[in-house]
């Protein structure tokens, strides 16, 4: 039986439930902007917990439970953050029970730098996303192609009401619309100008190494701010990386970093050891078919040294268009801005590269990733170190993804069926990556709905298997 209620201090209250009772803790402002999402949730979990007897007690009750715990931006953390003059109206753009996402509108002032602004906060009591860290290499970018980048104003911390600490960055708002909902609006012309724009962007990035004067230069100002994370940038030679890998100090730190980000609590998928008394690294997946790989040590002690400034995050959301009316009267789409720098740091560019491949889940937009992938592949050095680093990522990835797609996993289900809709299989130069023949014509591109509906249908035949399996159970247990 589920009982729900939608008391937001319920968890405050003292309260008794029968021995075996299975608690399900929901958002309630998610539940009120999806509920139909939000039912096929609690039905999931409703069968799954119904499904698996309890240990304990033949009790199978399960209590939902919905709170609203979503972090507001409430007077005390805007008096924190804008000590001069407070916002005359914020709205959210993303909220959760850890982070919130807002823009900020003020009077127009000549003694503010900005009229608008968006304030990212994240609660302390997270893993540290590294704010100075990420500020340091979104500046460092916007030095290099500053009409693509953000402006940071300020990072920094404060507390909301309940004393609870957040930390906060505010930066320039960059009007536009997000390259995820304009691509199937825009021409071929349009999408390969775009494209080209970035790659150029990107080529320029790579051009940046740590030991640059002027990345010098930003991470000793960072650090005068209270970025005591940047020290090792500055007093540590021959080190490399970023806010979601930390300051690495040999190559053999970003393979381990690799395989600790895709890990699994419950099961194995990969394994990465030395090779005998040396140095060298093999890879060995656990299904025999994808084989394994071994990486020289020669080929992993080149990796710092070739590693320039990265964003590792270029998918369709984080990439802002302008759109200008043209002469038949029809939006004439530009690149505009890059968004949302916290993978950004400095990795070897096959990093980037390789990156690419693991965000189908992500982006509904196939032709784009192609497209991108076309160009990529032409501005990373096509050394044996690169290409080594491009072959781990994809065997550590892609047995991942194969032992998610084995179980329940929603994403990596979601990545199987678009590739194979697609019908994309691995190309044989690694730096292709995933690719499509020809004569299958152009890729289909997903529109949000649709994409939304490949999801439901996907989650809705998962539960006619588990509803199946878990009937047969009972019938097998009831004779």
């Amino acid at each position: 039986m589920t009982n729900h209620t939608d008391d937001s201090s319920a968890l405050l209250k003292p309260r008794k439930f029968p021995l075996g009772t299975s608690l399900v803790i929901l958002n309630q402002s998610k539940v009120e902007r999806a509920p139909e999402r939000s039912e096929m949730l609690v039905m999931t979990i409703s069968l799954i917990l119904t499904s698996a007897p309890s240990k304990t007690s033949q009790n199978n009750n399960i209590v939902i439970i919905m709170v609203d715990r979503n972090v507001k931006p409430d007077e005390c953390l805007l008096k924190h953050i804008f000590t001069a003059t407070q916002p005359k109206s914020i709205s959210v753009i993303l909220q959760g029970w850890d982070k919130c996402v807002f823009k900020a509108e003020f009077p127009k002032n000549p003694q503010n730098d900005y009229t608008t602004c968006v304030v990212r906060l994240d609660s302390e009591d997270e893993k540290p996303r590294n704010f100075a860290m990420i500020a340091t290499m979104q500046r460092i970018a916007a030095t290099i192609i500053p009409d693509l980048v953000p402006k940071t104003y300020q990072v920094g911390k404060a507390a909301n009401a309940q004393g609870r600490m957040f930390h906060f960055s505010v930066v320039k708002l960059v009007e536009g619309d997000l390259l995820e909902d304009a691509w199937q609006l825009m021409s071929a012309g349009e999408q390969n100008s775009v494209v080209a724009d970035l790659v150029e962007a990107l080529q320029k990035l790579h051009s940046v190494r740590l030991s640059d004067n002027m990345a010098q230069e930003v991470l000793r100002k960072m650090l005068r701010e209270d970025g005591e994370e940047l020290r090792p940038f500055l007093e540590t030679p021959g080190v490399f990386g970023g806010p979601h890998t930390g300051v690495l100090n040999s190559g053999h730190g970003l393979l381990y970093s690799i395989m600790e980000k895709r890990k699994l609590k419950k099961s194995s998928f990969c394994t990465m050891d030395p090779v005998n008394d040396s140095q060298d690294v093999r890879i060995q997946s656990t299904f025999e078919d994808m084989g394994s790989m071994v990486i020289n040590n020669s080929n992993i002690s080149k990796w710092a040294g070739e590693s320039v400034l990265c964003h590792n995050d270029l998918t369709p959301r984080n990439l802002i268009l302008e759109s200008r009316p043209s002469a038949d009267g029809k939006s004439n789409y530009k690149l505009a801005g890059i968004i949302d720098w916290e993978l950004a740091g400095f990795y070897p560019p096959s990093y980037e590269l390789g990156l690419q491949d693991t965000y189908f889940c992500a982006d509904r937009h196939v032709s784009f990733y192609l497209l991108l992938k076309e160009h990529m592949k032409n501005i990373v050095p096509r050394s044996s170190s690169q290409i080594a680093l491009v072959q781990a990522n994809a065997l550590i990835y892609e047995s991942q993804q194969r032992k998610l797609s084995n179980g329940t996993n929603v994403s990596s289900h979601i990545q199987k069926r678009v590739m194979e809709n697609s019908k994309l299989t691995r190309d044989n130069d690694p730096y292709v990556g995933w690719t499509r023949s020809s004569q299958d014509g152009p890729p289909p591109d997903y529109s949000s709905a649709a994409f939304q509906k490949l999801e439901d249908d996907l989650v809705g035949e998962m539960l006619a298997r588990r509803k199946l399996k878990a009937e047969l159970n009972s019938t097998a247990q009831s004779q």
